[in-house]
């Protein structure tokens, strides 16, 4: 698939979308797919893929999910393992009802890479979550505007986590309090969230940075899942710039 413009005229003019089930675009049982130049906006999910391993994404251009629970994010892998998504942006702002703006959820080995996620409103939602999945990456991605944590590794129920790997990755201008009338995050502005399954390998955390921060005390907790050495530098950083893809069509 590829060369797609898709956009849920659907959904009111602001909050959550009429159902959960109104993803822009949805695969299951797919494997090995591969998803280029798209460009979707205003979806339950923008893009939701499901049962689908070794799906390839790249070049993408989403916005403002709308939810409801359990959907909101603008890509999410469910038991999808060694996915990837590459080049891409994925803006929401006060009209979204967001989750987390990317998820690997019960998906091993996924790769992340050359990203933008910007702007969260959900008091539990991340920028990018690694949600029960082991030995995933995330490269050179920026998070702006994000409340409940820019960056996530974690198990989920009795799916463990463990292995995964955030390298240069960035947050800056976080916020601590209700935002478009949603609670505030209940992480209290946390910025890099990290938990391991009991005996799993921890996870790994380097040449990262933060700046303008809600909350500038609230990094990185557990330290203990993640190796010794890990590095999140203070620095002021201008975010990639998001994509915006043209089409051609006659």
């Amino acid at each position: 698939m590829q060369d797609l413009e898709i956009d849920h005229v659907g959904v009111p003019p602001s909050g959550t979308g009429p159902s959960q089930n109104r993803n822009n675009m949805e695969l299951e049982s797919c494997p090995d797919a591969i998803i280029i130049r798209v460009k979707a906006s205003r979806g339950s999910s923008n893009i939701y893929v499901f049962d689908c391993p070794g799906t390839q994404m790249s070049f993408l251009e989403l916005h403002d999910a709308r939810g409801p629970f359990p959907r909101g994010q603008n890509v999410q892998f469910n038991r999808s393992p060694d996915t990837s998504l590459e080049e891409f942006s994925a803006e929401n702002g006060p009209t979204s009802w967001t989750e987390d703006n990317i998820s690997a959820f019960h998906s091993d080995r996924c790769t992340i890479r050359r990203g933008l996620v910007f702007y969260n409103n959900s008091p539990t939602g991340a920028g990018v979550m690694l949600e029960g999945s082991f030995n995933c990456r995330v490269d050179d991605v920026d998070a702006v505007q994000q409340g409940n944590g820019a960056f996530s590794a974690v198990p989920q129920g009795k799916i463990g986590s463990g292995g995964c790997s955030f390298n240069r990755c960035r947050s800056r201008d976080t916020y601590n309090g209700p935002r478009d009338g949603r609670d505030a995050p209940t992480s209290n502005g946390l910025s890099f969230h990290t938990r391991i399954s009991e005996g799993a390998e921890k996870h790994s955390v380097r040449d990262c940075c933060v700046y303008a921060l809600a909350n500038p005390r609230n990094i990185i907790w557990q330290r203990a899942a993640v190796h010794a050495g890990w590095s999140i530098e203070r620095k002021a950083f201008d975010p990639r710039p998001p994509l915006r893809l043209a089409f051609n069509w006659q």
